[in-house]
C-alpha cells in the first residue's frame, strides 16, 4: 500500500512541473499588464493598451493561465503517463480521451435534466431558490466549464481519478492480443477503445454521486478554514514528516489545486484551491489584497532563515581541517535552496546522520514557522526567489512586514538550537566524520565525468543488474526502485563513495530510494533509455 502511494504521488509530479513555470508566466504578465504596476514604475508611456510590449505580456499572462484554466486535463494526462510501465505516449493519449469522454457524458446529462450555466448561478439560488449568498456560492461552486463543456467542478480530482483509471487499464492491455481479424485494433491501440468507454461510464457514474461528494469536500474546506492556526500547524507538520516517504505531495495538492484549499469569486469567477485562488488574485485588477491562508508563506521562512541557519551550524561544528570542504558543499545548497526551494540535500543531511533531529526538531519548528508567518497576515506564495520575484512586481497587493523579524529569528534559533544539539550529542554532520573522504566536495567536472551512460550502466549493475529492477522511477531528488532480490543491491558505502549519491534509504526488503538532488532528473532518463533497450553492460 505505501509503495503504491508512493508511486501515485511521483505520478503528480508530472503534471506539477508545469505550475512553477505557469506561475512565473502568470505573475510577470499580470505585473506589466495591471494599470497600478505601471503607473508604479512610470511605464505609462512604455507600456500602453495596443503597444507591442503590453499585447507581450497579455500573453504572456494568457500563457499562464492556460496551466491554471487545464489543470484537470493535464493531470489525467500526466498521472496517466507517470503510472504507465510501457508506452507512456499511448497511456497520456488514452488519459486525454478519458477525460473528455467523461466530462462529455456529464454534461449531456447536465443538459438533458435542464441544469444549465442559468439555473446553476450564484443569482438564481439566491432570487429562485432564496438561498442565503454563502449558501447560494456553494451550490454554485459545484459547477464549471471544462474544455468548453459544462460540466461538475471536480477541479484535479476529476483528472486524478482519470489518470489512475487509464494507468491500471493501460498497464493491462497494453500488449493484449486480439483474434486476427481484429489484429489492428490488438495492444496499445486497445487502450484508447476502451478508456473511451470507461471515460463514458465514469461520466454516467459521477453524474449521479459528485453532488453529495463535492458537498462533502465544502463541508471539508470549511473546517480547515475554521481549524485556523492549529489546522496551519498540522497542515505544516504533516506536509513536512512525509517529506522522506514521497507522500507528502498528497497532502500539498488537493489543498493547493481543489475545493480542499476553499473556493473564492475573483473578478466574478469562481476558483477554487489556494494556489489557483493566488494566481486568479495576481491577474485581477480588483483585489486588493492577496490571499493570507495560501499553507505556503511559511516556506519563505524557512528557506530563507532556518535552514540556512542550520547550514552555518553544520559549519561551524565541523573540525577545522574539514571547514573549506564542508563550506563549499554547503554554500551551493544553500544559494539553490534560496533561487530555486530545494531543501532535499540539506534535510536529508539530518535524515540521516540523525533522524531525531528532522522529525523531532526540524518539523514541529517547521509547523512553527507557518503558524508565525500566518499570525503575521504574511501574502506571499511560494518558497524561493523563482516563486516570489514575479510577486513582488505588485507589491500593493502584498503584506510581507512579517518576513522583516520572522527570518532573522528562525535563523538565529536553528543556528544555536542544531549548534548545541550537534556538539552535545556528538551528532556526525558533515565535517565531523573519522572518514575525509565523506566530506569530499565533488566538482561540476567530477560529476559530469560520472554522467552519460556509463554513470547509468554503474547504477543499473548496483542494482543488481537489469534482471533484478523490477521498477525505476524518480521523483524530484531521489532514484525510487524496487527490485527482486534486495541482497543483490550494493551497500550504502558504494552509493555514497563510488556513485557519488548524497543519501541512500531502504525502505523494505525490496524498496530502495537514492538521493542525487536536483540531478537524478537526467540520471534517471539515462537509465530508462538503458532499461529499454535492455543494455547494462
Amino acid at each position: 500500500m505505501k509503495q503504491t502511494m508512493q508511486m501515485i504521488g511521483q505520478a503528480m509530479l508530472v503534471p506539477i512541473s508545469i505550475i512553477t513555470v505557469g506561475s512565473m508566466f502568470m505573475g510577470f504578465g499580470s505585473a506589466f499588464t495591471s494599470s497600478g504596476t505601471i503607473e508604479a514604475l512610470h511605464l505609462q508611456n512604455v507600456i500602453t493598451k495596443g503597444s507591442f510590449l503590453f499585447s507581450a505580456f497579455s500573453v504572456m499572462k494568457a500563457t499562464g493561465d492556460v496551466v491554471f484554466r487545464h489543470l484537470p486535463l493535464f493531470f489525467s494526462i500526466g498521472v496517466a503517463f507517470g503510472l504507465a510501465k510501457k508506452e507512456k505516449g499511448w497511456a497520456a493519449f488514452s488519459g486525454a480521451v478519458c477525460f473528455m469522454a467523461m466530462h462529455f457524458i456529464i454534461a449531456t446529462l447536465l443538459e438533458l435534466n435542464n441544469i444549465t450555466p442559468q439555473t446553476t448561478s450564484v443569482d438564481y439560488f439566491q432570487q429562485q431558490q432564496h438561498l442565503s449568498e454563502i449558501a447560494a456560492v456553494q451550490r454554485a461552486s459545484i459547477y464549471t466549464s471544462e474544455l468548453g463543456m459544462f460540466s461538475y467542478r471536480m477541479s484535479v480530482f476529476g483528472g486524478m481519478a482519470v489518470g489512475l483509471i487509464t494507468a491500471g487499464l493501460h498497464n493491462r492491455l497494453y500488449n493484449v492480443k486480439l483474434p486476427l481479424v481484429l489484429s489492428f485494433f490488438a495492444g496499445t491501440r486497445t487502450v484508447p477503445i476502451v478508456t473511451l468507454l470507461a471515460g463514458s461510464l465514469l461520466g454516467v457514474l459521477l453524474y449521479v454521486i459528485w453532488p453529495p461528494l463535492g458537498g462533502m469536500l465544502a463541508q471539508f474546506s470549511r473546517l480547515i478554514g475554521n481549524s485556523g492556526l492549529f489546522g496551519t500547524f498540522i497542515w505544516a507538520v504533516a506536509d513536512k514528516a512525509l517529506l522522506p516517504v514521497g507522500l507528502h505531495h498528497l497532502i500539498t495538492t488537493p489543498i493547493r489545486l481543489t475545493e480542499l484549499g476553499g473556493s473564492m469569486t475573483v473578478c466574478n469567477q469562481l476558483v477554487s484551491g489556494t494556489t489557483n485562488i493566488y494566481m486568479a488574485q495576481l491577474g485581477c485588477e480588483e483585489t486588493r489584497q492577496l490571499l493570507v491562508r495560501g499553507f505556503q508563506s511559511g516556506r519563505v521562512v524557512v528557506h530563507f532563515g532556518a535552514l540556512p541557519g542550520a547550514a552555518l551550524a553544520i559549519y561551524q561544528c565541523a573540525t577545522s581541517p574539514h571547514k573549506k570542504v564542508v563550506a563549499g558543499l554547503l554554500i551551493p545548497v544553500v544559494a539553490t535552496m534560496i533561487l530555486f526551494g530545494v531543501t532535499e540535500p540539506i534535510e536529508y543531511t539530518f535524515l540521516f546522520v540523525a533522524p531525531w533531529l528532522f522529525y523531532l526538531v526540524h518539523v514541529p519548528l517547521t509547523g512553527l514557522a507557518f503558524v508565525l508567518t500566518e499570525m503575521a497576515n504574511v501574502s506571499i506564495y511560494g518558497g524561493s526567489l523563482k516563486d516570489i520575484l514575479p510577486v513582488l512586481l505588485q507589491p500593493g497587493k502584498l503584506n510581507l512586514w512579517g518576513y522583516l523579524w520572522l527570518i532573522p529569528l528562525f535563523f538565529v534559533l536553528y543556528y544555536a538550537l542544531f549548534r548545541f544539539l550537534i556538539l552535545r550529542f556528538n551528532v556526525m554532520t558533515p565535517g565531523r566524520e573519522a572518514d575525509e573522504e565523506q566530506t569530499r566536495l565533488y566538482s561540476k567536472q567530477d560529476f559530469k565525468d560520472l554522467q552519460g551512460m556509463r554513470f547509468a550502466r554503474h547504477i543499473i549493475d548496483a542494482f543488481g543488474g537489469k534482471e533484478n529492477i523490477e521498477q525505476f522511477d524518480n521523483c524530484i531528488s531521489r532514484l525510487r526502485v524496487q527490485v527482486k532480490d534486495g541482497s543483490r543491491v550494493a551497500p550504502e558505502a558504494v552509493w555514497k563513495k563510488t556513485l557519488n549519491a548524497k543519501g541512500y534509504v531502504q525502505v523494505s526488503e525490496r524498496a530502495f530510494q537514492i538521493i542525487y538532488g536536483a540531478e537524478v532528473v537526467m540520471i534517471a532518463g539515462d537509465c530508462k533509455e538503458l532499461l529499454d533497450e535492455g543494455e547494462t553492460q
